[in-house]
């Protein structure tokens, strides 16, 4: 068994860190550029939640690793660059391609792959042309796989469609000595001329034509200043140059605010902060003169040219230097990534001393409204609100299934983009040209308010299907409180569990949608839940669901009370986010019967439970004895190669890393329902009885009677977004889902069939703008 835990085995986890995308929740359409790029691009969680909540992020480029330093030093290089990140308070976003996708925030062990890479054949350097090619020959590919260096363009373009501000590097490619012959010019300035991305490095390689470089940046209306007090431009490895900058700041304050009132304005162009290598590892601009014209003219000599140059020349100038370019060239890029931490500080104070953030890209951060509840437009529901007289309190069945988590305000901005002024070719009316809203204006959109939060939805769901259940969960003293609670008395649902916080107003969850219905951008104000306790079971509940919106104690107190009275506990991991609340050292082996996760989440999951050291073999042993006793080998891995009836779905799972982490979670959580939206819903079902998914599952008995299964359900219909696809909205198709498989599992079905209600149900969601179909009962009689 131990021997199974090998790079391709399994039980080995795979790395894939959630998307911070449009689509923040459970997405059932794959037609939409945001359903389609969680296949090419993927953010880390510690980049993604960092971002979210308006931290500082600094990206860091990966072609210096992979086509720059020699292994080991290129490693030692990448964790001395992250850590002055961390080191000057901010997040460290090193990019890369690896296994198909470009990804924006590494793991130790992704690091350590994509150095131990260089040199080797399938490595590559990536800039913007690139990217098409190394991520999609491995999505129809999988054997095609490419381990791609970023260069700084690359690293330009990905840290600005992932929200991240600043970026620090140590050279900037240029105009290349000779041009008028050559004409090559790095792709670094074009993208620093179309990419609001602010740079901090110490100017361009110096064996390249620098004063036409600055000419050159000039004209792409690319701002140049540098922080060199004498006001001369750095010169990569000198301090100084003959060249005199157009602007100098005094530091990280004055380079935020440059950077924050870009964004505010909506310049779609970069800026270049260059900083001078220090002192004590420069070599003097006199020094490296010659030794550069003698590189640059070997490299023509012998016929170099392209994206080979620069390496080319770098080797070069390092046998001239006897290894001080090397130095020097470290220094430089560790000094630069503190400075760009610093400037990336300053930056989030601007963003979040009480001034909008101006969020780069589409796919900005999104950082908490404040707690202000503004006045409501005369057509709101909340508005028109009046308290009537006290009505007696309704009676309602002893629940058998308790919810908590989210009750809230959800607010639904669709976006209704104006004709054209122009009428297309072939049309005498005008057209539409965006389906998207447009970032740092107003845009005209169709508002609508409807109650929700997960919780909320689940609960709904349920009632609807006939599951006698009571919400848990707090409102504030304001009117959005008194008009959920009047909308849930209204639908007949027990509120008995609902309190009233006088310090907190109610939840929100404001949405941003296309024209077509997929999520552009959302945010939500959860922190009435940060307090909310677990509540006292009632005798008749025989379930238990929590969102992930429960602070990680109230979560730990729900499963030792679940434990206690014998109770089933189901978690709602609500977000990639929020996944990891239920993962603590001393959560015990089935203290979770379900959970429902998407992919990423239960990537956030795995990631989570690795870090509470719940997967180890030495602080877990007896998640190890439990996994052991499955004896799991390559023939249920084989077998599972061919699961979803040859289509390649358990292929691809397999490759991406997402069964390996469900079999590991197992024992912790005996049964977990993986949703992929139009690609149907995996279970993952530890014990139980032989045959527990149905036919066409594959299974595995171990020693005294321990059993795994897995099985793989296609959707029962797939819908298309935009005019005619059927999907209206995609919130709350995730909950329904949950609800309505709890409520077949609460009646005694068996998982397929409780599975394919669930997913009707989900559908019925999509087809509606409520955040539950008021007709998804119906799904419980077919």
């Amino acid at each position: 068994m131990r021997a199974l835990l090998t790079k391709h085995s399994l039980l080995t986890p795979r790395r894939l860190h959630a998307l911070h995308v449009p689509c923040l929740r459970h997405a059932y359409t794959t037609t939409t550029t945001a359903a389609r790029l969680p296949h090419f691009l993927q953010i880390s969680d510690e980049v993604r939640s960092a971002l979210a909540e308006s931290r500082p992020v600094v990206a860091l480029e990966s072609a210096v690793y992979t086509h720059g330093f020699p292994v080991p030093d290129n490693l030692a290089l990448s964790h001395a660059m992250e850590a002055a990140v961390r080191d000057a308070g901010a997040v460290p976003a090193t990019i890369c391609v690896l296994r198909g996708k470009a990804r924006v925030g590494l793991s130790k062990a992704e690091i350590e792959e994509m150095t131990s890479a260089a040199g080797k054949e399938g490595t590559v350097k990536v800039s913007r042309r690139d990217l098409g090619f190394v991520t999609g020959l491995p999505f129809i590919n999988p054997q095609r796989s490419f381990v791609g260096g970023t260069t700084i363009a690359g690293t330009s373009l990905l840290a600005h469609m992932a929200g991240i501000k600043v970026f620090a590097t140590g050279g900037l490619g240029g105009v290349h000595r000779g041009v008028s012959s050559t004409w090559d010019v790095s792709a670094d300035l074009t993208e620093l001329g179309r990419t609001p991305i602010a740079v901090i490095s110490s100017y361009a390689k110096a064996f390249l034509d620098l004063e036409k470089t600055l000419e050159y940046l000039e004209t792409q209306g690319v701002y140049v200043a540098t922080f060199n007090k004498s006001g001369m431009m750095p010169a990569f490895y000198s301090a100084e140059s003959t060249i005199k900058a157009p602007s100098v700041l005094k530091g990280a304050e004055e380079a935020a605010a440059v950077i924050y009132a870009s964004h505010a304005l909506g310049l779609q162009s970069g800026q270049l902060f260059t900083n001078p290598v220090p002192l004590s590892h420069e070599i003097p601009h006199e020094a490296i003169t010659d030794i550069i014209a003698a590189a640059v003219q070997k490299a023509r000599d012998d016929g170099v040219s392209g994206k080979d140059v620069t390496p080319y020349i770098l080797s070069d100038i390092l046998q001239r230097t006897g290894g001080k370019s090397i130095e020097c060239n470290r220094a430089l890029l560790v000094n630069n990534a503190s400075m760009g931490a610093k400037v990336a500080v300053e930056l989030a104070k601007l963003e979040g001393g009480g001034r909008n953030q101006a969020a780069s890209g589409f796919m900005p951060a999104t950082p908490s409204p404040p707690v202000a509840t503004p006045p409501a437009p005369a057509a709101s529901p909340i508005a028109i609100t009046t308290p009537k007289q006290p009505q007696p309190t309704p009676t309602h069945p002893d629940p058998e299934v308790i919810v908590i988590g989210g009750l809230a305000l959800d607010l639904s901005c669709d976006f209704t983009p104006p004709p054209s002024s122009s009428p297309s070719p072939s049309s005498s009316s005008p057209t539409t040209t965006s389906t998207t809203p447009v970032l740092h204006t107003s845009n005209p959109s169709s508002i609508s308010e409807t109650l929700g939060g997960v919780a909320t939805n689940v609960s709904h769901a349920l009632h609807l299907c006939g599951t006698p259940t009571r919400l848990v969960s707090s409102v504030g003293t304001d009117l959005a409180g008194t008009w959920a609670l009047s909308q849930l008395t209204a639908r007949g649902m027990d509120t008995s569990g609902i309190t009233t916080s006088a310090t907190h107003p109610t939840a929100r969850y404001v949405a941003t949608n296309t024209s077509t219905g997929a999520l552009f951008v959302a945010a939500a104000d959860m922190r009435i839940l940060d307090t909310l306790p677990a509540p006292a079971l009632p005798p008749s509940a025989r379930w238990v669901i929590a969102d992930g919106n429960l602070p990680p104690a109230t979560l730990a107190a729900l499963i030792a009370t679940c434990a206690e009275k014998g109770a089933r506990f189901v978690f709602e991991p609500t977000s990639t986010a929020k996944a990891a609340r239920i993962f603590t050292p001393a959560l015990p082996l089935g203290a979770v019967t379900a959970a429902a996760p998407n992919v990423h989440e239960l990537s956030a999951m795995h990631a989570a439970a690795e870090a509470a050291g719940l997967l180890d073999t030495a602080t877990a042993p007896e998640w190890w004895a439990a996994l052991d006793d499955l004896r799991l080998g390559a023939q249920f891995r084989d077998r599972l190669t061919h699961l979803g009836a040859g289509n390649g779905i358990g292929a691809r799972l397999q490759a991406e890393g997402v069964l390996q982490k469900a079999v590991q979670l197992a024992p912790y959580i005996h049964t977990q329902y993986v949703t992929m939206g139009a690609e149907g819903v995996v279970v993952v079902h530890y014990g139980g009885a032989e045959g527990a998914l149905g036919r066409g599952a594959v299974e595995a008995e171990g020693v005294e009677g321990s059993r795994i299964a897995v099985g793989w359900f296609g959707p029962g219909e797939v819908l298309q977004e935009g005019q005619g696809g059927g999907v209206v909205g995609v919130n709350g198709a995730g909950d329904t889902f949950l609800g309505v498989l709890v409520a077949g599992l609460v009646r005694g079905w068996d998982v397929p069939r409780a599975v394919g209600a669930a997913q009707r149900g989900a559908v019925m969601t999509l087809r509606s703008r409520e955040a539950v179909a008021t007709g998804v009962g119906a799904v419980m009689g077919e």
